[in-house]
């Protein structure tokens, strides 16, 4: 529809002052008006598409802080699971992470899984996301066109944008150019180590040309490989040129302790490096998924929020040292992109030497085939060797308390612990029992996704606060996995990430202004989006219709792929993108650059 009236509504506009009854005309993807009977305006048809409102809210799209969509969405360009929880502008392209430049290597994203194993395998029971999986990219390119059906036509950052701008994208795209792919193409697979000054000349070419072709900076991704070996120089160098064109620096900060520092490391530790790196460069800069301050023992309330105060502290004293720096944060219950979430991922490697969930299942009631299989695991020798896929009751006793059920066939199980549910029995046994039962019963790790966190729901609380969600970007038929294996799908946070925080917040008794002003007007200030992200005339149309009485995330840890119910409309730049859960495709959404400017 090239003009339309949203009559009836309850307006949030994203600034955080309070709602109020009015009717928004749109017309050629803008906001051309807001207020009362609009319908009564001359200058307005009588004959316009009205889409009634009555009872419902109207607010701005929903900005992601923290995305790598850019890492799927040359496969999956619809972008079905953004705008499927409302999500309109996602700001991607973080922790020194990305899919250009690639002129000569290609360094593992995790997405392109299915064309990537076809070129090299994973590692057995899968990855780690701290190592580095390297193929040249011309091996790459046959593979990636015979499973997705799309080009991997690419090499610079500018050629992946075309690319992008060509195939179109679902939603709105705000990007920074990742570190990881300029150091690998600069350095090659020698990476640990300083690089030398014509490999920076190098890097600086490969961020002048993302930049100039419509990225808004750069990310760096410090606990990661090549990122994390990365000296001062060469981080400030590319900083620099960052804030010489006026963009913005994001920073997955150190956190983790490794031997090639030489010394302890906490997230503090790596938030301090990174503000002086900020105040040494002059240029805007943002931390990403913020964390606790330093790592707390015991896990106790105050003195979580106690780490949590520090670090704000530490944010405070760096903006009154003239420091420009601001934050997002992870929400409860949305941790980071990847999601095994059945039971069988805890047995992966037997898995796929039988050929699937259900031959595995199979092969449980044969001969001395699960003997073996739990004699093996009670001494520690568990086959994986993948991080998500691993585990060790030798070691860990505990282990069987942070697996939850949440779907089984037996009757009393979904809901429980391994521990719990066992009842008293040898809860590997007992996962055994359930598998050679049900293949494809499912579980989600508390260890990665916590149900209590004090840290995280008090940066939520900040007035500054913007939320990120730290996944990418799929259709509701993607998987990472083929045939019968386990599925791999992108975590729930990938579907319902926004809209479980929505009512996550809804259930804390947040006003709506409140929570909205978060996930829009906030992300937009910070991103110099001077025409979205908040509802008011001459900005673009991305606007969300929410049935608030009946909306619910329709929350599903064993398969979260779907949208969420009561999620009436998504529009992009005026144009209907999802109308009652179903998804047009149409493809209007945009590349934002250079800090507000559109291309």
């Amino acid at each position: 529809m090239a003009e339309f009236l949203i009559q009836n509504g309850t307006v949030i506009d994203g600034t955080g002052k309070a709602g109020y009854a009015a009717d928004i005309w749109v017309k050629d993807g803008k906001i051309r008006a807001i207020g009362p009977n609009l319908m009564t305006v001359k200058s307005i048809s009588r004959e316009i598409p009205v889409i009634d409102a009555s009872g419902k809210l109207v607010t701005p799209g929903f900005i992601n802080m923290h995305s790598h969509s850019d890492c799927s969405v040359a496969m999956y360009p619809d972008m079905e699971s953004t705008l499927g929880q409302g999500i309109t502008t996602e700001f991607a392209g973080h922790c020194g992470l990305g899919v250009a430049p690639v002129e000569k290597y290609w360094l593992y994203m995790f997405p392109e899984k299915r064309a990537f194993t076809r070129v090299i395998p994973e590692p057995i029971g899968g990855i780690s996301p701290y190592d580095a999986y390297i193929v040249p990219t011309e091996a790459l390119r046959a593979p990636f066109q015979q499973v997705y059906n799309e080009p991997l036509d690419w090499s610079s950052y500018g050629e992946f944008l075309q690319h992008i701008r060509q195939r179109g994208t679902g939603a709105n795209l705000a990007l920074v150019a990742g570190h990881a792919q300029m150091r690998l193409q600069a350095m090659g697979p020698d990476y640990m180590r300083d690089a030398t000054e014509e490999e920076i000349q190098k890097m600086e070419r490969s961020l002048a040309d993302a930049m100039d072709a419509g990225a808004m900076g750069i990310s760096f991704g410090l606990d990661y490989e090549p990122g994390m070996f990365a000296a001062e120089e060469e981080l400030l160098r590319l900083m620099r040129l960052v804030a010489e064109r006026g963009g913005i620096v994001t920073a997955h900060t150190r956190s983790r302790e490794h031997s090639y520092y030489g010394h302890p490391q906490n997230f503090l530790d790596g938030l301090k490096e990174f503000l002086e790196l900020g105040k040494k460069s002059g240029a805007n800069i943002h931390v990403s998924h913020i964390q606790n301050g330093f790592h707390v023992t015991p896990q106790s309330d105050a003195l979580v929020q106690e780490a949590v105060k520090q670090t704000l502290k530490v944010l405070e004293d760096a903006r009154k040292d003239g420091v420009p720096v601001t934050w997002d944060v992870i929400p409860k219950y949305a941790f980071g992109p990847f999601h095994y979430p059945m039971a069988a991922s805890m047995f992966q490697p037997y898995v796929e030497q039988c050929g699937g969930c259900k031959a595995f299942s199979e092969k449980l009631s044969v001969g001395t085939y699960r003997k073996s299989i739990e004699k093996e695991i009670r001494v520690g020798n568990h086959a994986s060797r993948g991080v998500f896929t691993r585990f060790n009751p030798k070691t860990d006793p505990d282990w069987d308390t942070r697996q939850r059920f949440t779907r089984c066939t037996r009757a009393g199980v979904a809901g429980k612990t391994i521990r719990e549910a066992a009842d008293g029995k040898d809860s590997l046994t007992f996962l055994l029992d359930i598998l050679a039962e049900d293949p494809y019963a499912a579980v989600i790790s508390l260890g990665r996704r916590p149900e209590h966190t004090p840290d995280r729901d008090m940066y939520v609380a900040q007035e500054e606060a913007t939320i990120g969600l730290d996944t990418w970007t799929f259709d509701y038929s993607a998987s990472l996995s083929e045939g019968d294996m386990p599925l791999e799908c992108g975590s729930p946070a990938t579907y319902e990430g926004m809209t479980v925080f929505l009512e996550t917040e809804r259930d804390k008794g947040v006003p709506i202004e409140t929570t909205i002003q978060k996930l829009t007007g906030n992300a937009a200030k910070i991103l110099r989006l001077h025409d979205r992200g908040v509802l008011a005339e001459g900005n673009y149309a991305d606007i969300l219709v929410i049935d608030w009485e009946h909306f619910s995330a329709n929350s599903c840890l064993a398969d979260p792929r779907h949208g969420a119910k009561g999620l009436d409309y998504v529009f992009v730049s005026g144009q209907i993108a999802v109308e009652h859960g179903v998804h047009t495709h149409v493809r209007s959404g945009v590349i934002c650059d250079s800090f507000g400017k559109m291309r």
